[in-house]
């Protein structure tokens, strides 16, 4: 065999890097319209338990209330709307684009679609938890410096930032999995829109049953249906593998379908 010939067939067998492909997915995401929809929607979250808290201030401080007041309203809808609609449309004109091109063929062909998938994913779990962060930014600023809350009782709600990011992730994969299917935003947005408003009539309706429902996880994340629960390590840790199991059939639909993907 001549140099030649070994040196093509070296890069052939190289595995595809993730990393590389993960950088290339934060270099082509430009998704600037997202990151300020966030501020924006989780603002109007936080106004609507800022306005809550004063109406009803001295209530809340006979009762001793603080960042609970806040959190119930402000969170709550984030949770069953803004977020999930967003998080959608974040991940779906991304996926939408790779069928534009016929980038999942290329992938496919050239076995490469396994280290693009990985990447999109990690690329997701990035997305979601800075879209978390966000929330508990804008939420602590609000309770420091315009309510004057104490931030040493913070920590259950910063915890509660692990299980709300995975919820966010598990919408953001399932997400990629249906618009490897669909081929078109609309045709995706479609979906996504009736499976979040499914999940708001369950969280109202049924809250038991919203629980392991994909499009009420951050609801049930969050534990803004049941305040009682939000420092609950139980609550937390069951969150967080409902997130985690509906992360794991995204990813299997994701793959299953990208494959066939024209």
């Amino acid at each position: 065999m001549n140099l030649k010939h070994a040196s093509l067939i070296g890069p052939e067998r190289r595995r595809p890097s993730v990393l590389a492909a993960f950088r290339w997915e934060i270099g082509k995401a430009g998704n600037l319209w997202y990151w300020l929809a966030s501020l924006l929607f989780d603002a109007l979250g936080i106004f609507n338990g800022w306005s809550q808290y004063v109406s009803y201030r001295q209530d809340f401080q006979q009762q001793g209330v603080t960042w609970a007041a806040v959190w119930g309203q402000a969170m709550l809808l984030p949770s069953m709307v803004f977020i999930p609609v967003l998080v959608a449309a974040f991940a779906a004109q991304t996926e939408v684009k790779e069928h534009q091109g016929r980038n999942w063929q290329r992938l496919n062909a050239s076995g490469t679609s396994g280290a693009a998938r990985a990447a999109k994913m990690l690329h997701g779990l990035v997305a979601s938890f800075l879209t978390i962060v966000i929330f508990e930014l804008e939420f602590v600023l609000a309770g420091k410096f315009l309510l004057g809350f104490d931030p040493g009782e913070l920590s259950p709600y910063l915890l509660r930032g692990i299980p709300m990011t995975l919820a966010v992730w598990a919408i953001m994969t399932i997400t990629q999995a249906v618009a490897s299917k669909c081929e078109s935003f609309a045709g995706t947005m479609s979906i996504m829109l009736m499976l979040t408003l499914a999940g708001c009539a369950l969280s109202l309706l049924v809250p038991a049953l919203a629980l392991p429902y994909p499009l009420a996880l951050i609801t049930s994340a969050s534990s803004v249906r049941n305040l009682d629960a939000l420092a609950s390590p139980q609550s937390m840790i069951l969150s967080i593998v409902v997130s985690l199991l509906w992360v794991l059939i995204g990813a299997l639909l994701f793959r299953r379908w990208s494959k066939s993907a024209k």
